[in-house]
This record gives C-alpha cells, sequence and structure tokens, in this order.
C-alpha cells in the first residue's frame, strides 16, 4: 500500500492551531463540519457530522498519545480533504467505549466516490507519522501551517 504525501493533503483552510479545548468529541466535530462545509469541501455538514459518528460507532478513533483520527465517509463530502486542530489543552474524547485526553486531532473527509483503499492510505501513513516522537514534537510546536507543512515534508 502506498502511502500518502500528508503535506499535500493537509489543507490551510483546515488547520487550527491552538483552539480552546473542546468540551467534548461532539463540539469538536461541529466545529470542524462547519469548517468543512464552510471551505466547500461538504455539502452538507450534518450529513458528513452523522458520518462521522457512524464511524465512531464501527469503532474506536481515539488513537492514544493525546491523539484522535476522526473520519467520515459520505456523498456530501464533494471534495476529499484532512482538517488538523491543536488545542491549547486535552479535552476528553470518548469513542466506541474507550476514551483518553485528545489535543490533536485529525479529521478525515472521505468522499463516497473516492477510490476505495484512499482512506486507509492517509491513516495508515498518519498511523506511521504518529509512531515517531518528532513528529508529535512537530504538531505541538509548529507555530503555524507552513512550518507544520515543512516538518511534515521533512519528516516524509
Amino acid at each position: 500500500m502506498r502511502s500518502v504525501n500528508l503535506a499535500e493533503v493537509l489543507l490551510p483552510e483546515m488547520v487550527i492551531l491552538d483552539c480552546d479545548p473542546f468540551k467534548d468529541k461532539e463540539d469538536m466535530f461541529d466545529t470542524m463540519t462547519r469548517k468543512f462545509e464552510e471551505a466547500g469541501f461538504v455539502s452538507d455538514a450534518g450529513k458528513y457530522k452523522k458520518a462521522l459518528e457512524y464511524r465512531e460507532s464501527l469503532g474506536p478513533t481515539y488513537m492514544g498519545r493525546f491523539v484522535a483520527i476522526p473520519h467520515g465517509k459520505c456523498r456530501e463530502v464533494i471534495k476529499p480533504g484532512i482538517g488538523f486542530v491543536r488545542c491549547s489543552h486535552p479535552f476528553l474524547y470518548e469513542s466506541s467505549g474507550e476514551s483518553g485526553e485528545v489535543k490533536y486531532a485529525f479529521v478525515l473527509a472521505i468522499s463516497d466516490n473516492q477510490e476505495n483503499d484512499y482512506h486507509l492510505r492517509v491513516l495508515a501513513t498518519l498511523a506511521g507519522m504518529l509512531a515517531h516522537d518528532e513528529f508529535l514534537e512537530l504538531l505541538e510546536n509548529a507555530a503555524d501551517y507552513e512550518e507544520l507543512i515543512q516538518g511534515i515534508k521533512d519528516l516524509s
């Protein structure tokens, strides 16, 4: 399975750095689905949120190490993309019976007509990078979008 270049799919309009912690996962979903809709990646934030919630019912998206990777696949995704949010402090993230503190969330919007393994390749790429302390340090310390993307390129 070939990896995905995260620097090409992590979108500047979908990156939020140092926001206040979310009340909970639902609050984060509301914020990110609105951002996807406002940026023109999703035609209906409500239906995309339902796709995220459906995926949550299948198994946890909490990855440990303060990271969550929720993802939703639906026809309302006009063009696929990844959003990233870094909170100033962790919030409690409950996912399919598991919970943990999350400070970094990668949110994937996957279109129904996307090649079947694309999001699996994105997830595999992210999982591989998250295994490295240098990547987590980058997520914590990047001052802005450009520094985040350059760091991803350097680590890839």
